[in-house]
């Protein structure tokens, strides 16, 4: 979930300590780099005991207890961590990880299908990046991660909208189903890569020729990359993804745009944030976890339309 860095001694010198710790450092980075983030964690331990002012050992610490989805002993090692630094970059740097910690706490409770706590993780997220781009504005991959959290508020929000109801008058429930009928005819086959961004939009002014933007053989509208610049349409689109952003005010919006914001670098170049597999993971936990909900207010409907009594909870 992001680029939760891995410090290698080599390129990060300790700055005014005795250096007792760095055969430790080492030891943890051979492991690290082999996956063995338990051997890691145990190792880089050692470390920040024989020197707890050690920024590398416990940063690193803190990267293992993630990698082992240990998200709550990264935040706090992170968090305390944070505190003692007075380099604008290194307290960005605990930040952002603090951030894809929380991330990680909130895919575990979409899985559970815990809204509720998912959508706090999230907005601690946003919190943590927001926090990270006041200590370095100039980090695209934290504004990066801060869209994409802010993202999944919104989704979360929406299903939280609209939850199921157990007691409901007639009128309300026949009133719930036509607009259910509704929204379902509405939405139908309507946004098929589920980006928000309607086909109608996404398929260009032919659509019986539907555009393929990144010429991989998948139409724009079934494509949630549609540019291939690693960053999702969902993301891309912006606020409004009816009418999608455009930034660089160039005519073509940014989920089309492979130099959004026209600075000479490709996206692609500048994106190597959340990888592309764990923000499919946590979108995925969020379409299943609006199924399920979905699914139970169909449920509740049907058993209400059945039985002609209330039942007394």
């Amino acid at each position: 979930m992001g680029r939760f860095l891995i410090i290698l001694f080599l390129f990060f010198p300790l700055f005014g300590t005795s250096q007792v710790e760095k055969p430790y450092i080492r030891e943890g980075n051979s492991y690290y780099k082999d996956s063995k983030f338990e051997d890691a964690e145990v190792v880089y331990q050692k470390g920040v005991n024989e020197n707890p002012s050690s920024y590398d050992a416990a940063f690193n610490l803190s990267n293992a207890y993630y990698k082992q989805g240990k998200f709550n002993e990264a935040k706090n090692t992170l968090s305390q961590l944070a505190k003692s630094q007075t380099d604008a970059k290194k307290t960005a740097e605990c930040y952002y990880n603090i951030g894809n910690a929380d991330l990680g706490l909130a895919e575990e409770a979409l899985n559970k299908n815990d809204l509720e706590n998912a959508k706090k993780s999230v907005e601690n997220a946003i919190s943590d990046y927001k926090t990270s781009l006041m200590s370095n504005p100039y980090d695209k991959k934290a504004k990066y991660n801060y869209l994409f959290a802010k993202q999944l508020k919104d989704k979360l929000t929406q299903m939280q909208q609209n939850p199921p109801q157990d007691n409901q008058n007639q009128q309300q429930q026949q009133q719930n189903n036509d607009n259910q009928n509704s929204q379902d005819n509405q939405n139908k086959d309507s946004d098929a890569d589920n980006d928000g961004i309607p086909d109608s939009v996404e398929k260009g002014s032919d659509p019986n020729n539907p555009r393929d933007s990144d010429g991989d053989g998948i139409p724009d509208y079934r494509d949630p990359d549609s540019d291939n610049d690693g960053i999702p349409d969902s993301v891309e689109a912006g606020q409004n993804p009816k009418n999608p952003k455009d930034t660089d005010g160039d005519g073509i919006p940014d989920y089309l745009d492979t130099d959004s914001d026209n600075d000479g670098v490709p996206d692609s170049e500048q994106v190597k944030m959340i990888p592309q597999e764990m923000a499919e993971r946590i979108l995925e936990a969020i379409n299943k976890a609006d199924e399920k909900v979905q699914q139970k207010v169909k449920e509740d409907k049907n058993a209400r339309g059945a039985v002609k009594h209330e039942k007394q909870w």
